[in-house]
């Protein structure tokens, strides 16, 4: 029994150690699993003020911005999308009222869209729009690529549309949209997509103007809301919408004259300077003119030219300057030190533009001086991030170089989110004025945009604090479960020692005790030799005895035996030594032997021991038989002899039966006594294989051959 307990502290000492490290590891790739899915949902800030508070909405392209009442796009770019996350639905309506600031632009709603990229038609969905140049409506397919359905012409109007109430509704593969002018006029239209999308979300799209959407409102719809639509007089069209118009003198002055007006605002006027030749001249120049690209907007407005960049100091609050417009300044200019600025301007808004790409810089390059006051992209990593009402402040690290952001907040990204660690690219202007730069960093940058580009690892500071004391407290934990083994084995030792001393008292010292009395009466006897040889000779069979115990008792001590085999053997020379000779003993083994559990094999072995004693002492036997059987599922030992029997009803159970009984109750295996008068006595016991028990065998077969080739000798 201290053997068994001795071995079970060491098969489970090094499995217990392992467990508790893959539990550690676990709940650390839990933590940062759900840390990273954190990260990535920062793409997509929910919307402020108010609209729709509950959903989440992202911004693909444009530079979005929200209040109480009113979405607006204050961008012209080609495909600027704002996408809700509200959910993905087949049967619904959008409605709003929508406001362009260009005449050349379309603006309007997507449905049922999925799979959003950004660029012109990149997603798959609906989008109808309203086009205040013709004026008109159009409805088309986008699968990156665009498919036209409808064109629809509105009533003229002597003034500018204004606000426009826009319907869209889509029932199964029908797509209703509904048109209200300002003065009330009403234009309806129905068309059928017969391989439609049918389900997705819905967003707002605009391309080549600023466009402010209000009273967005979406609810289900059916197919009476399609009722009293007109269907649409055309057959849809397969190419570009604007090649089927068939335009009148009429429209064609219009267009002519608007493309005219855009040539004008075009054309190179005089008195015109180049930024570049105030960069490189210090000091005060008045009267100056200048043209550029706006690349940066309040608090840090800079125009850009083809020979360099300027910062416009107070551009005024009637200006609304947004990124690409072409703009003409006039006023003061103070250049030092390889930067300039115009004072006192007066600013005006030629046309609109395209951004200015901005150029990939790294921190350690701006620290030079040479690309501030440019438009620049840059990464960093998130130091920390301060969120205010409008704006936010970034601490960024790239290398060694640390440096400072900060800009407006708006629906791409929302700062306050940004866990330190996250991994971010910065478009914007990089500056070394102490206003932005707090005298504490080499420059800063004025964003214009934010992406994510990559969450905080998992092995940040605050993690690493979490997973030592983890890891502290099932280490803890741990030696807290040893202490116990190791208190319940020495429990098992001490009863182990009472039980041998028991058995030695029962057995060995009473026959010391019977030696002894009997060669102290030889030495008293008076009787003559007849006597004391009588009593030698007792004493000589009380000394057999004590033998024959204290072999029982060394063998019941030996090392277990933990195959097939070893038992079979060690029960053969056991009967083989009791009978002397006289039986005839055969032993079988079907199966391949393998290594048994340690409790498993005793019980067999102790079983078999007792099996064989009472056939070679009781039965008389001529013939024992023992064979054991192995299975993947159970192993099972039979002893057999060809003895005179019992009957078990008339006899009952002796001591040594029910010791077998037990024993086999003790692992869950099942005994089965078969004995008749003269036919002998059969003695089986089947004992279940844990699972797994063969798979455990074989790897452990295989890795003491793998370790046996591998060490040479």
């Amino acid at each position: 029994m201290n053997h068994r307990n001795g071995e079970f502290l060491e098969r489970f000492r090094a499995p217990l150690f392992i467990g508790l490290a893959i539990f550690a590891v676990a709940t650390a790739i839990f933590f940062a699993h759900k840390y990273h899915k954190a990260g990535q949902d920062l793409s997509a800030p929910t919307a402020q003020g108010g609209i729709f508070p509950d959903a989440a909405w992202v911004a693909l392209g444009g530079e979005w911005t929200a209040n109480s009442t009113e979405v607006e796009n204050d961008s012209e770019e080609r495909g600027a999308k704002l996408m809700s996350r509200l959910g993905n639905w087949s049967d619904y309506q959008v409605q709003a009222d929508l406001k362009m600031a260009s005449p050349y632009g379309v603006a309007g709603i997507i449905m049922r869209s999925s799979g959003e990229e950004e660029g012109v038609d990149s997603y798959h969905g609906y989008f109808a729009g309203i086009s205040p140049m013709e004026p008109s409506v159009e409805v088309g397919r986008a699968d990156f690529g665009w498919l036209p359905l409808l064109h629809n012409s509105l009533p003229r109007t002597e003034r500018d549309l204004g606000w426009i109430h826009l319907k869209v509704v889509a029932v199964g593969c029908r797509f209703g949209v509904v048109t209200t002018l300002p003065d009330g006029r009403t234009t309806s239209a129905v068309v059928n997509d017969p391989d439609c999308i049918r389900s997705g979300t819905f967003g707002l799209r605009s391309y080549m103007t600023r466009a402010t959407w209000r009273n967005i409102e979406v609810t289900t719809a059916n197919a009476s809301d399609l009722n009293g639509m007109q269907p649409a007089n055309s057959p849809p069209l397969s190419d570009d919408l604007f090649l089927n118009l068939q335009l009148d003198s009429e429209r064609l002055e219009r267009y002519t004259s608007s493309i005219r007006n855009e040539v004008r605002k075009h054309e190179t006027q005089s008195g015109i300077e180049p930024i570049r030749d105030f960069v490189l001249s210090p000091g005060r120049h008045s009267n100056v003119t200048i043209q550029g690209t706006v690349i940066s907007r309040p608090p840090l407005t800079a125009i850009q030219d083809s020979t360099g960049a300027m910062m416009i100091a107070d551009p005024g609050p009637k200006i609304s300057l947004k990124l690409g417009d072409f703009v003409q300044a006039h006023g003061t200019v103070v250049s030092d030190h390889f930067r300039s600025q115009m004072e006192q301007s007066d600013l005006r808004v030629l046309w609109s533009g395209t951004p200015v790409p901005p150029l990939l810089v790294t921190a350690s390059q701006l620290t030079g001086g040479t690309y501030r006051g440019r438009a620049v992209e840059v990464e960093g990593t998130v130091v920390s991030a301060t969120s205010r009402a409008s704006d936010y402040e970034l601490i960024l690290q790239d290398g060694n170089q640390f440096f400072r952001a900060t800009g407006h907040r708006n629906f791409r990204l929302d700062p306050a989110e940004l866990i330190p660690g996250s991994r971010v690219r910065l478009q914007g202007l990089a500056t070394s004025l102490s206003e932005f730069t707090n005298d504490l960093y080499p420059f800063a940058v004025v964003t214009e945009r934010i992406d994510l580009l990559n969450p905080p690892p998992w092995w940040s500071p605050t993690h690493l604090v979490w997973l030592a004391l983890i890891s502290a407290v099932l280490i803890i934990c741990a030696q807290l479960l040893m202490h116990k083994l190791q208190a319940w084995h020495m429990r098992s030792v001490l009863k182990e020692r009472e039980e041998l001393a028991l058995e030695m008292h029962d057995t060995l010292a009473q026959s010391f005790t019977g030696i002894a009395y009997q060669l102290q009466a030889a030495s008293i006897e008076q009787r003559g030799p007849d006597k004391v040889q009588a009593h030698v000779q007792h004493a000589l069979r009380l000394v057999q005895m004590s033998h024959k115990e204290a072999s029982r008792t060394i063998a019941a001590l030996r090392p277990q035996y933990r195959d097939a085999t070893g038992i079979l053997t060690a029960l053969k020379e056991i009967a083989e030594r009791l009978s002397d000779g006289a039986v005839h003993i055969t032993t079988a083994l079907v199966g391949k032997s393998t290594q048994l559990p340690l409790e498993i094999t005793d019980t067999l072995f102790r079983i078999g021991q007792e099996a064989v004693s009472n056939s070679i002492q009781h039965s008389a036997c001529n013939e024992l038989v023992i064979s054991l059987r192995l299975s993947k599922s159970e192993v099972q030992l039979c002893v057999a002899d060809d003895g005179c029997g019992f009957l078990k009803e008339s006899s009952g159970i002796g001591l040594g039966i029910a010791g077998m009984q037990t024993r086999a109750a003790n692992t869950k295996a099942r005994f089965d006594l078969i004995s008749e008068p003269g036919e002998g006595t059969k003695i089986t016991v089947t004992s279940p294989l844990p699972f797994g028990h063969g798979l455990l065998s074989r790897s452990r077969a295989m890795l003491r051959r793998v370790f046996e080739n591998a060490i040479p000798g």
